[in-house]
C-alpha cells in the first residue's frame, strides 16, 4: 500500500533512502572513537531534509539534544516565517 497521504503530493522515496544511507556512510567512514550522534530528518512534501553528523571525542548527549533542538526549532520559525508571508499575498 504505497498509496500518498494527500491526493496529488507523493515523496520520492529513493532519494530519501539515499539521505539515510549517506548518514550511515559517513557514519562508518568516521569511526565510533568520534561519534557524537548524529540525525537525519526527513520532511514530507519536499521539505529541506535536516542532517546532521556530530564529531565529538566527549560524545555529551546535552550537546547532541541542545543541536538537534535548535535546528528544529529553526526550521519551525522558518515555516512559521513562510506561511506568514503567505498570509500576506493572498
Amino acid at each position: 500500500m504505497n498509496q500518498p497521504l494527500i491526493d496529488g503530493q507523493t515523496a520520492d522515496i529513493k532519494a530519501l533512502a539515499d539521505e539515510l544511507r549517506s548518514m550511515a556512510d559517513s557514519m562508518e567512514l568516521n569511526g565510533p572513537a568520534s561519534f557524537g550522534g548524529c540525525f537525519v530528518v526527513l520532511p514530507p512534501m519536499g521539505g529541506e531534509p535536516i542532517k546532521t553528523l556530530i564529531l565529538d571525542s566527549k560524545q555529551d548527549p546535552a550537546q547532541f539534544w541542545a543541536i538537534l533542538k535548535t535546528k528544529a526549532e529553526m526550521a519551525l520559525a522558518s515555516l512559521d516565517e513562510q506561511s506568514r508571508v503567505a498570509g500576506y499575498r493572498r
